[in-house]
């Protein structure tokens, strides 16, 4: 072996030892920003429920619409691998990476079904957006089931 191999080896060695504690930072930051959004996205939809359930659905209501939209397009990008429960404190469930393409489906029905709220909601659509608001909230349970798990101790 030479001093370059060696000395090579050693700074790969020394930059993952450095990166695998910053990865497991940027792993939590990942999840805690998810589960934001995920909050946000939950409260977004009782809300506009209650403003469907009242027939009174006005530009807040397109606007919490819009935003809880914007948040799911953006929950689908954080999931990536490491983020699960064997890196980090999640209730995510091995099965999301093992199965990507069902949960993606699934996050994508929640995004398909916040574009019907959104629109029903810029239309002033009471009935519309009562519907969509249903099938929105059918998606949800349609991936907490497969795919999310107890809550961490």
């Amino acid at each position: 072996m030479n001093f370059k191999s060696v000395f090579g080896a050693a700074v790969a060695a020394a930059v993952f030892s450095l990166a695998t504690p910053a990865f497991a930072q940027d792993a939590a930051a990942v999840v805690k920003e998810r589960l934001g959004i995920m909050k946000m996205i939950s409260d977004s939809v009782k809300a506009l429920k209650a403003s469907a359930d009242a027939g009174k659905v006005g530009a807040g209501d397109a606007a919490k619409a819009g935003a809880a939209l914007a948040g799911a397009k953006k929950a689908l990008t954080l999931f990536p691998a490491g983020t699960g429960a064997d890196k980090v404190k999640t209730r995510a469930k091995p099965e999301i990476w093992k199965d990507k393409a069902k949960f993606d489906a699934g996050m994508g029905k929640l995004v398909a079904g916040l574009t019907a709220v959104e629109k029903a909601a810029k239309a002033g659509d009471a009935s519309a957006m009562a519907s969509a608001v249903k099938a929105t909230q059918a998606s949800c349970g349609g991936c907490h089931k497969p795919f999310r798990g107890a809550k961490p101790e």
